[in-house]
């Protein structure tokens, strides 16, 4: 027996040593006195024990809680818990929740973290932790909750930043898309690989996800086995789909499951704010049945109308891609008379380009167009246009043909200047291995095109002058005009947009637009003449040039030959 400084016996010792040496007591004791809520859940979600830290929070003894169901006690009240029952779904990391037995009123804010406990005999249970910020140590104080690197955040955010999105979207007139994605047969996988491997597993799918999707796409694990992903404005439905495209694809290189390299899926149900809800549950509800609807590596829009537009939109762009490969066998060239009024003389030709589409037949460029631009690949046709109509042009001088005198135009974009575009041939390279003699042709660019370029390729255009090569500055007036900056452009010639001949109502608008062009020395044409009562306001202002289905539909080489043998 151990003896104090005075000779009598240590008082306590005995017990002291008892604890340090009965590590079970010593748990228990650490349990008990822990500064913050622990409770123990069964798979029911009820209450098997409580330590006294959660018996005061809720100011009630361990019997009186016993039995009871959890979801009473702590609630999380965001719709995304809700629809899952409750805490005794989450399986991992911090969340925000209220805790309480009366009122409403009543509850307080608390944090909550479940962690899994598996026995022999007695099944699954889960502990709860919990933590009262307002009662917390100073590394917990009020607020520093919001700062915890876990999972605390996520959901909670995750219902707040989808909130605020569909509030902007409806200040904006915009649009939110909310993607759930499914990890294809998650139950089969939790049964054979257990709850721990399942979970890390679940980690490495949402870490492809993570880098699949934008920086500023918001994705959050809703609960094992499932995720859901947020995307803001600016969206369109191709964009959305793209976006599950590229989670699917990411799910193709093989996981190592047990060190066997193992294929899994995705499955993804996709729905549009306004159109599939008004409010975030409703939203989320919608993009659940879609994904219902979704088999395994597949996807579903919770609009049925709207998944049918977007495989056709897809169905588009797949036959625009082959038909870009082979140009030849897909495109065509038609040319446009160009007239002077004053003798009614054709004196130029406008080449455009058809695609001649498998399904809806000849298409004109705004058809196509936009979608050779989302590809990339405006360039290419760009220079298969050139090609073409200079074949054309020697094809005519061969046959001795009149049409070989007259000028011709090719519209083309910005890019087109590009040093390094396409195939880092010159512009000017390319035309000379095309063949061009000088003189007969010109490029017309938008007059934004030119502003963005042309300042930067003033060596360039000196060499396409040299080759005999004209600039036009095409659809002006479209868009608010730069006079000093246009006048100070290599120009041919301008062409005025279409708007300005719809209405004739703004004629002084068009008639001091001519005299600033004739000042400059800038030759102009009027295209859109439609009606012969734009082209009797045309000639009224003084207008030489003009462009028009009045005046000359585009035609096929052959259709123009006829139509220029025809008598005047």
């Amino acid at each position: 027996m151990m003896v104090d400084g005075s000779g009598g016996p240590a008082q306590g010792t005995d017990k002291q040593a008892g604890v340090h040496f009965l590590p079970a007591a010593l748990s228990r004791l650490v349990v008990e006195q822990a500064p913050f809520g622990l409770v123990l859940v069964d798979a029911d979600g009820r209450v098997q024990w409580a330590n006294a830290g959660f018996q005061a929070m809720l100011e009630i003894d361990e019997d009186t809680l016993r039995g009871r169901p959890i979801n009473g006690l702590i609630r999380y009240s965001g719709f995304l818990s809700e629809r899952q029952g409750g805490w005794v779904a989450l399986e991992e990391g911090w969340e925000p929740a209220r805790l309480g037995v009366g009122e409403r009123d009543d509850e307080r804010l608390v944090l909550v973290s479940a962690t899994s406990v598996q026995q022999e005999h007695e099944g699954r249970l889960r502990l709860l932790s919990v933590i009262d910020p307002g009662e917390a140590p100073a590394a917990l104080a009020p607020g520093a909750w919001r700062r915890l690197p876990a999972r605390l955040p996520n959901v909670w955010l995750f219902e707040d930043r989808l909130a605020h999105a569909l509030e902007r979207a409806d200040r904006s007139e915009g649009h939110v898309g909310l993607l759930v994605l499914r990890l294809d047969g998650d139950a089969a996988l939790r049964e054979s690989l257990g709850a721990e491997a399942f979970e890390a597993l679940s980690g490495r799918v949402e870490q492809r996800l993570a880098c699949t999707l934008r920086s500023e796409d918001s994705l959050v694990k809703l609960w094992p086995g499932r995720w859901g992903v947020l995307i803001e404005s600016p969206i369109t439905p191709g964009g959305l789909q793209a976006t599950v495209m590229r989670c699917l694809e990411a799910m193709e290189p093989p996981f190592r499951l047990a060190e066997h390299p193992t294929l899994l899926t995705l499955s993804a149900g996709v729905a549009v704010y306004p159109e599939d809800g008004d409010a975030p549950a409703q939203l989320l509800a919608s993009a659940e049945a879609a994904l219902a609807r979704a088999g395994p590596s597949r996807h579903a829009f919770f609009d049925d109308a709207l998944r049918y537009h977007l495989d056709e939109q897809l169905a588009f762009r797949q036959q625009l891609q082959e038909a870009l490969l082979a140009p030849e066998a897909h495109f065509q060239l038609l040319f446009q008379p160009q007239l002077d009024l004053d003798s009614g003389r054709c004196v130029g030709l406008e080449a455009l380009v058809r695609w001649r589409h498998p399904r809806q037949g000849l298409l004109p460029p705004d058809a196509f167009l936009p979608v050779v631009a989302e590809l990339g690949q405006q360039v290419r046709l760009d220079r298969w246009v050139i090609a073409r109509t200079i074949a054309q042009h020697a094809a005519w001088q061969a046959e001795g043909s009149p049409l070989a005198a007259l000028d011709i135009a090719v519209n083309a974009e910005g890019e087109l200047l590009d040093q390094a575009a396409y195939d880092r041939r010159p512009l000017d390279l390319f035309l000379r291995q095309q063949g061009l003699e000088p003189g007969w042709l010109s490029l017309e660019l938008t007059q934004q095109g030119l502003f963005d370029r042309v300042a930067g390729q003033t060596h360039l255009l000196r060499r396409l002058r040299r080759l005999g090569v004209g600039l036009v500055a095409n659809d002006v007036g479209a868009t608010p005009l730069d006079l000093s900056t246009l006048a100070g452009l290599p120009l041919s010639r301008i062409k005025l947009s279409p708007t300005l001949v719809a209405s004739f109502e703004r004629d002084r608008v068009l008639e001091a637009l001519l005299q600033c062009f004739h000042a400059l020395q800038i030759e102009t044409v009027l295209v859109g003449v439609e009606t012969s009562t734009q082209l009797a306001a045309a000639r009224a202002l003084g207008v030489t040039l003009a462009q028009g289905y009045l005046l000359g539909a585009p035609q096929t080489p052959d259709e123009l030959a006829e139509w220029w043998a025809r008598p005047a």
